[in-house]
């Protein structure tokens, strides 16, 4: 029900202060397990999660017992105390008492409650819940049923998610048929990224009529709510000419749009398009700078590039140093080209200290993925020993 307590404060409801954490548990009578389920203490509201019984140790018994006997004898409203009282002499002989725990955080209970009485975003939360494991156990099937019930009164964020749970497999059986139906349902309420996933079943038929018209109108829908996925296909649509007039200044455009948000792929695009001159006037500057913004972030493509820009800068010690260094970085991701490269940096010593072994190995790597330069050389290597 609750993943973990911040803190627990063992005193009875009237003694809390306002500064009661979100998350607390307190110990008292076995009647007060039938409290209301909502509660305010010091303006702050608290829901009833659930009570069980705590068992004490002896020494705890003891404490107890010492307790109950002080407050029988001294206390000055034995009226008020009594029914305390009267608890703590049940604790101290059976050593249990009632532990009831209060959140003032939404919790599992409340929200399953809300959530099967039919509210649509409790049933999503719910939903998001199970999926995640988040307060209570991992279930996809649960999450799923929760989803359908907040798609089924036009959540479209939740037929978004069955739509990519039908997509996926998970937690029911996959069924392209019904993802469409879903993410359709989801992008026609504006949903960016069931729009965009519309863009990829149309581009490539999948379940539906290949339609590049078709995909090119969602990836445009999807784009215009700056959704970087979108607006880096658009601009593939506009450089080849997928569903719509081939424009290299919108394909730029696009790129660019998304490359700014961080998209990996757009930045290796844009750098290349700033390298070739395409829709925008050529620039090795711009070309390297979002190269590097990709290579940073892993782009394999990128990372040979930039090896391949600065191994062409002659006798400049520093830059055959960053040639290998991307050159590696791509072979390490099996780009065979780099993988190539890199052979021939260690063979030639050019950036790195000269090693036949690392020569050999790269050259092998390239030569497995059929880099035909690479098998020469493995070749010429081989004769040499023998």
């Amino acid at each position: 029900m609750i993943n973990k307590l911040k803190k627990e404060s063992f005193m009875q409801l009237k003694f809390i202060d306002g500064n009661a954490p979100s998350n607390y548990s307190t110990l008292s009578s076995s009647m007060d397990s039938k409290l209301s389920q909502n509660k305010i203490i010091n303006g702050k509201a608290y829901i009833l999660l659930g009570s069980f019984e705590k068992t004490y140790p002896l020494v705890r018994r003891i404490w107890i017992g010492i307790r109950a006997f002080c407050n029988s004898l001294f206390s000055l409203k034995a009226g008020l105390f009594s029914e305390s009282v009267r608890e703590d002499w049940k604790s101290f002989w059976s050593g249990k008492k009632c532990k009831i725990i209060y959140s003032s955080s939404p919790p599992f209970l409340p929200t399953k409650n809300l959530a099967d009485q039919g509210d649509t975003k409790a049933q999503y939360k719910l939903g998001l819940m199970y999926d995640e494991g988040c307060g209570v156990t991992q279930s996809k099937q649960e999450a799923f049923k929760y989803f359908k019930f907040a798609a089924d009164q036009s959540d479209a964020t939740a037929q978004y998610n069955l739509g990519a749970m039908y997509d996926e497999g998970s937690g029911v059986t996959r069924s392209e048929q019904e993802a469409f139906k879903y993410f359709k349902l989801a992008a026609n309420q504006g949903h960016a990224t069931a729009q965009y996933k519309l863009g990829i079943i149309y581009g490539y038929g999948r379940c539906v009529t290949n339609s590049e018209q078709e995909a090119f109108k969602y990836y445009k829908l999807a784009a215009d709510q700056s959704h970087a996925d979108a607006q880096y296909s658009l601009g593939l649509a506009y450089a080849y000419g997928w569903g719509v007039m081939h424009s290299e200044q919108e394909a730029f455009k696009y790129f660019k749009l998304a490359a700014n948000q961080g998209h990996a792929k757009a930045q290796y695009q844009l750098g290349d398009t700033y390298k070739n001159g395409r829709g925008v006037k050529r620039s090795k500057q711009e070309a390297i700078k979002y190269y590097k913004l990709a290579a940073d972030q892993g782009h394999a493509d990128a990372q040979y590039y930039l090896g391949i820009i600065y191994d062409k800068k002659r006798d400049v010690i520093q830059s055959k140093q960053e040639a290998f260094k991307y050159f590696k970085l791509a072979a390490d991701q099996g780009h065979a080209d780099a993988q190539y490269f890199v052979g021939m940096m260690y063979q030639k010593g050019r950036g790195v200290s000269p090693s036949g072994e690392e020569a050999f190995k790269y050259f092998k790597l390239a030569a497995d993925q059929g880099d035909t330069m690479a098998a020469s050389k493995i070749n010429s290597i081989i004769s040499r020993q023998n």
